[in-house]
C-alpha cells in the first residue's frame, strides 16, 4: 500500500475525490475538523475500470472512464462487461431489462454505439449514423477521441436511456 498525505481546501476536495475515484483509488478521507471517517467507493466496478484502462489507447482512456463513470454515478446506469472474448462495456438503465444495452462502450476501437435510430445523429458534430442491418438497434456511433465529444456522448446516452426505459 502507498500512503500519501494531501493537504487540500474544502473547495478542492470534490475535484480531488473525483480524480482519485476516476483512477480507481481505494481511499479513506479524514477530516481535520471532525473525528468522522468518510469511505468513498469507486463509481465503477474494478473489472469495468480495468477493461477501460487497459483496452483504450492511453491517450483516450480517461475519456472512456469519465464517460462510463458519469453515466453510472450521475444517471444510475448499470455497467457490465461484455462476453469473455470481447472487450466492451454495456450500459443499461437500472431496473428490469426490457431491451438490450442503451450503449456499447468499445474502448479498444475508440467508439460508443448507441441504441438509437440513425436519424438521431442528425445535426451531431461527432456522432454519425451507421449502415446496420434492420435487427441492429445500435445505429449511432460516436468516436470518443476528444474531450469535446463528451457532451454530445452524454446527450445521446440520455436519449438512448430514455428510449430504453420507455420500450
Amino acid at each position: 500500500m502507498i500512503k500519501v498525505s494531501i493537504h487540500a481546501s474544502p473547495e478542492e476536495l470534490p475535484a480531488l475525490i473525483d480524480a482519485l475515484a476516476a483512477h480507481g483509488a481505494d481511499f479513506s478521507l479524514h477530516s481535520t475538523s471532525q473525528a468522522t471517517e468518510v469511505r468513498t467507493e469507486p463509481a465503477l466496478d474494478r473489472d469495468v475500470l480495468t477493461l477501460l484502462r487497459t483496452r483504450a489507447p492511453s491517450q483516450h482512456a480517461d475519456l472512456f472512464i469519465s464517460f462510463v463513470e458519469t453515466e453510472v454515478r450521475d444517471h444510475g446506469a448499470v455497467a457490465e462487461l461484455g462476453t469473455e472474448k470481447t472487450s466492451y462495456v454495456k450500459l443499461y438503465v437500472p431496473g428490469p431489462r426490457r431491451v438490450g444495452a442503451y450503449c456499447y462502450v468499445r474502448p479498444d476501437r475508440t467508439y460508443l454505439d448507441f441504441r438509437l435510430p440513425g436519424h438521431a445523429a442528425d445535426g451531431c458534430r461527432f456522432a454519425a449514423a451507421r449502415n446496420v442491418q434492420a435487427d441492429n438497434a445500435h445505429a449511432v456511433r460516436l468516436p470518443l477521441t476528444t474531450p469535446d465529444a463528451l457532451p454530445e456522448a452524454h446527450r445521446l446516452a440520455r436519449r438512448a436511456a430514455t428510449e430504453a426505459e420507455s420500450a
